[in-house]
C-alpha cells in the first residue's frame, strides 16, 4: 500500500467512532510476493528471473494463497503499483 493511501486511511480512521477491533488496510491490487517482485524487476528493466517455492517457509510456517493478504473487509487504497512506480521515477 502506498504511503499516501496509508496516510489517507489513517486520517479517516481517527475521525471515526472507535471500532474496538482491527481495521485492515491494503493496496487496491492483490499480489503474491513473488508476483510483486516480478513486476518490480520488469518495471526496472532488470532481466533477473524470480523463482518461487510453494514449499518455502515463512518464519517456520508454510504459507497458503490467503496468508499475508488482506481479508475481504479491508479498506483499500487507490494507488496501484504502476502508478506508485511511475511516481517514484519522476
Amino acid at each position: 500500500m502506498a504511503s499516501e493511501d496509508v496516510a489517507s486511511a489513517l486520517a479517516q480512521i481517527v475521525l471515526e467512532a472507535p471500532s474496538y477491533g482491527i481495521i485492515e488496510i491494503a493496496g487496491p491490487e492483490r499480489f503474491s510476493l513473488s508476483a510483486l517482485l516480478e513486476q518490480y524487476l520488469k518495471a526496472k528493466k532488470d532481466p533477473r528471473t524470480v523463482l518461487s517455492d510453494a514449499n518455502a517457509r515463512y518464519y517456520g510456517y508454510e504459507l497458503t494463497d490467503n496468508m499475508l493478504v488482506p481479508h475481504k473487509n479491508a479498506r483499500l487504497g487507490s494507488i496501484t503499483f504502476k502508478k506508485w512506480f511511475d511516481n517514484q521515477n519522476k
